[in-house]
């Protein structure tokens, strides 16, 4: 798409498009956390990922390239503070999320911002020999997101479910079998246990080496927090469930990203145990509600989240489109 930048205006809604910037450093991070609380806290109809999503994508990223070099920032003209948009352009799963400062919503300059997306998206996937294009987390009352992409050619394709748990409830206490514990994980001390957990609960085929050493990656980040990565170790000290709890002091909403339990230990009641405890984390960290996505059709993740005072808040289309 070839833009000229034209005279901005007061009104972001108003302003003219012109070509996003690559990512720069930890001040464009934090501007984009900024922007996704912003989101959260306006509530206007489109939905804004938990800040803790974007640490887990961005610190714990895909094992086959960097997804800092995906990341493209719109500068705020008017304000050195602030951006007016990012995106990720990710040949992961092939995506192209535009995340707007709220009063962008509905505008031209969004609809700019949303092709140049889908251009640049089209363009990877062209040159890996793909043929299908994504837009992830469509809230299921976003009329303005849907119309545009459905006038793209985009279909709404899949559902995941965004599931809400208010702590004006009690919070059961977890229990767990004999001789298993539960605590915070012990970071880099058990770096191959937790690493095997999760790499067995979801099924990865990459080497296992490769795996810990993403693991020691994100270990060693300046998002990870040992105490709010909540276990459940067996007698010999392998970790059989795990849940990692993200904190938004401003929405004051806590995420759960990634939950799980490796498959030689289902069944014994600790992936319920784990997220019971981490709740309770979450609370004394000040939160007063706590958030978890999965798929739709993942019915046992569905069970578990309800089984512990989770009920369905939204649902997020991933739209598709063949080029």
């Amino acid at each position: 798409m070839s833009v000229t930048k034209l005279e901005i205006t007061r009104d972001p809604a108003e302003q003219a498009f012109f070509l996003p910037r690559p990512y720069r450093d930890e001040t464009d991070l934090e501007k984009m956390r900024k922007l996704l609380q912003a989101g959260r806290q306006a509530s206007n109809g489109t939905y804004y990922v938990h800040t803790g999503d974007l640490s887990w994508w961005l610190f714990y990223p895909p094992l086959d390239f960097d997804l800092w070099q995906f990341l493209h920032i719109w500068d705020d003209p008017l304000d050195s503070e602030d951006i007016l948009a990012w995106a990720l352009v990710s040949p992961d799963w092939y995506t192209a999320d535009v995340i707007l400062q709220p009063p962008l919503r509905g505008s031209l300059l969004a609809q700019q911002m949303y092709l140049w997306a889908e251009d640049e998206i089209t363009a990877v996937a062209r040159k890996d020999g793909k043929n299908l294009i994504r837009v992830m987390w469509v809230g299921e009352d976003d009329h303005v997101m849907d119309e545009h992409l459905r006038q793209r050619g985009f279909l709404r394709a899949k559902e995941d479910v965004s599931m809400l748990r208010s702590f004006e409830d009690d919070i059961p206490s977890p229990t767990l079998p004999p001789g298993y514990c539960m605590r915070g994980c012990l970071g880099e001390a058990e770096l191959e246990q937790r690493a095997r957990a999760q790499y067995g609960s979801f099924g990865n085929t990459a080497p296992f080496e490769r795996y810990v050493e993403r693991w020691q990656r994100f270990m060693r980040s300046p998002v990870y927090q040992p105490e709010l990565d909540v276990v459940a170790a067996a007698p010999d000290g392998q970790i059989g469930a795990f849940c990692i709890t993200w904190l938004d002091p401003v929405s004051k909403a806590g995420n759960f990203e990634p939950v799980g339990t490796h498959p030689d230990f289902q069944r014994k009641g600790l992936g319920k145990a784990v997220m019971l405890e981490a709740l309770r984390r979450l609370k004394e960290h000040g939160m007063t509600r706590a958030i978890v996505c999965t798929a739709e059709t993942n019915t046992p993740a569905v069970r578990l989240y309800e089984s512990v005072g989770f009920h369905v808040a939204n649902r997020l289309g991933i739209y598709e489109k063949n080029i």
